[in-house]
């Protein structure tokens, strides 16, 4: 038994060792294979944060777009104001009943018979604005006379209509912004739109595309 194990001795190790010499360049592949996939990871992560930087816009970029938004909404960049658009009397009478004869009047009865008895006049001279939620990223809105109880057609907001930006009780235009979405429901843009009161109804008069605000989360 010694004399066998004498005899493979030797056998056994230059078998080990030829294959620890095969071994070694397969352990440096591996080893630079793992270097690399380190590299390219710390790579990525730079490339990453450096998207994330670029995203977040500067103190210039968030002024520049104030200024821009503002000149739009308020009419220093040619779009309609409220000047364009006087009333000349605004309502101080008793507040009127809701006016049922509307379906969505009978629909939202409750939250737009307290927005008419608690609401200000805030346009056209009679009108409170009523808002409510309606599920996941919705708000409707829509006006009620406060002299006759009716609303006004058609209701803003919603899932995807423009939301009332500003109104003012000594004019008959109302301000509003919303984006509008493909068939995928992919953002395509995003607008100022102007309306003016016609009888009972909101006609729309102007469309002007609107960069959105920057600088909210």
């Amino acid at each position: 038994m010694q004399n066998r194990i004498s005899v493979r001795g030797p056998a056994f190790a230059a078998a080990l060792a030829g294959t620890l010499v095969c071994m070694l360049p397969l352990q440096a592949g591996a080893q630079a294979e793992s270097r690399s996939a380190a590299e390219a990871s710390a790579a990525q992560a730079d490339a990453d944060a450096a998207a994330a930087r670029s995203t977040v816009p500067t103190a210039a970029q968030i002024e520049e777009n104030a200024r821009i938004r503002a000149a739009i909404f308020d009419g220093t960049a040619g779009t309609p104001t409220f000047a364009d658009y006087p009333v000349a009397r605004r309502y101080s009478g008793p507040t009127a009943a809701l006016d049922l004869t509307d379906r969505s009047a009978r629909t939202f009865r409750t939250r737009l018979s307290a927005a008419l008895q608690d609401g200000d006049v805030v346009f056209a001279g009679e009108y409170t604005l009523a808002g409510w939620g309606c599920g996941t990223s919705c708000f409707s809105q829509t006006f009620v006379s406060k002299r006759t109880g009716r609303l006004l057609i058609p209701s803003l907001g919603g899932e995807e209509g423009p939301q009332v930006v500003k109104t003012d009780p000594h004019s008959a235009l109302v301000v509003a912004e919303g984006a509008t979405y493909d068939a995928t429901y992919e953002k395509t843009g995003n607008f100022a739109y102007f309306y003016v009161l016609e009888g009972n109804a909101l006609k729309l008069i102007r469309t002007v595309p609107v960069p959105e605000r920057l600088g909210e989360e």
